[in-house]
């Protein structure tokens, strides 16, 4: 009889936790899903292709448990949905690296690349932008991250003199970068060019690198995710302002298309929908709770 009610306590116990993980996982995406269920991406107007890097949290990841286009999830997967809406088309999302995104612009093999885009000069002269979005403060502030044990320890320009810094290639941080750090032979420093940005964070921890330049937002969710082992140098780039907002890449010439981008940007604006999505897709990436950014158990948004 004791070993019987032993083994059912076990067993209640462990429902019990299981439950508690579930609950907390599923409370997680619950804002995202929320969001995600009130866009209609399933139009019949066509298909809108869009080329995402799913390496950037809170803008752009994969979640395991979900399968297909489900499985990535983000800020841009929200806005990509909604373009998709209002334009009156089926969303395709195709994930590829980072650099490939801009190459399937170019060649025409998607329509518009959605992936944390800032603008930069070079892209001007390349792709036709769109208007700007406004994703948080994941471009507004861009940083440098670091191992845990190096947290502090450099917050000026020079103390990174004879250490490697490692970027995404094709990114702002590669511009930031070279802006402050100009040719680090000149500083005896090293760069590293990095594809994809969990390669990167990798490099990272290995000690292959001594630090890398990121998007603060992404910073934050590659923190979180690190479990003790990565921290935020403490040094900030300045950032101009017209770096500080993202943009969509459509094809140069693709004007009818761009136009109905910017319609549907200028409504999102005028309706603050980036403000909940950006909150939401940090909860998800377990950037931030529930709780502090004012969603209810269920992700309803609370309002007083």
């Amino acid at each position: 009889m004791k070993k019987t009610v032993a083994l059912v306590l076990a067993l209640l116990i462990a429902l019990v936790a299981f439950s508690g993980c579930t609950k907390t996982e599923t409370n997680l995406a619950a804002a995202y899903d929320k969001y995600a269920s009130q866009l209609n991406d399933k139009g019949s107007g066509g298909t809108l292709t869009v080329a995402l890097s799913p390496d950037f949290a809170p803008m752009e990841f994969y979640d395991v448990a979900k399968t297909g286009n489900d499985a990535i999830v983000g800020f841009d997967v929200l806005l990509a949905k909604y373009l998709a809406q209002e334009l009156g088309m089926t969303l395709a999302l195709k994930p590829m690296s980072f650099d490939a995104c801009q190459a399937a612009v170019q060649t025409g093999a998607v329509d518009i690349a959605i992936s944390g885009f800032s603008w930069t000069y070079e892209r001007s002269q390349n792709y036709a932008l769109s208007d700007w979005y406004v994703a948080g403060d994941n471009e507004t502030q861009q940083s440098i991250i670091c191992l845990k044990e190096n947290e502090g320890k450099f917050t000026a320009a020079d103390d990174f003199k004879g250490h490697s810094i490692g970027y995404q290639g094709a990114s702002l941080q590669q511009v930031l970068v070279g802006e402050v750090f100009g040719d680090m032979s000149d500083v005896d420093s090293t760069t590293y060019v990095y594809s994809d940005l969990g390669v990167a964070v990798e490099a990272l921890k290995a000690k292959q690198v001594d630090f890398l330049a990121v998007a603060h937002g992404n910073g934050e969710s590659i923190i979180a995710s690190a479990n003790g082992a990565i921290a935020f140098t403490g040094f900030d780039f300045e950032v101009d302002d017209i770096y500080k907002n993202n943009v969509c890449l459509l094809k140069k010439g693709n004007t009818d298309l761009l136009n109905k981008v910017n319609t549907a940007l200028a409504k999102a604006l005028a309706n603050d929908y980036y403000t909940g999505w950006y909150d939401a897709s940090k909860v998800y990436a377990g950037v931030s709770t529930l709780d502090e950014l004012g969603f209810d158990d269920e992700g309803n948004k609370i309002t007083e």
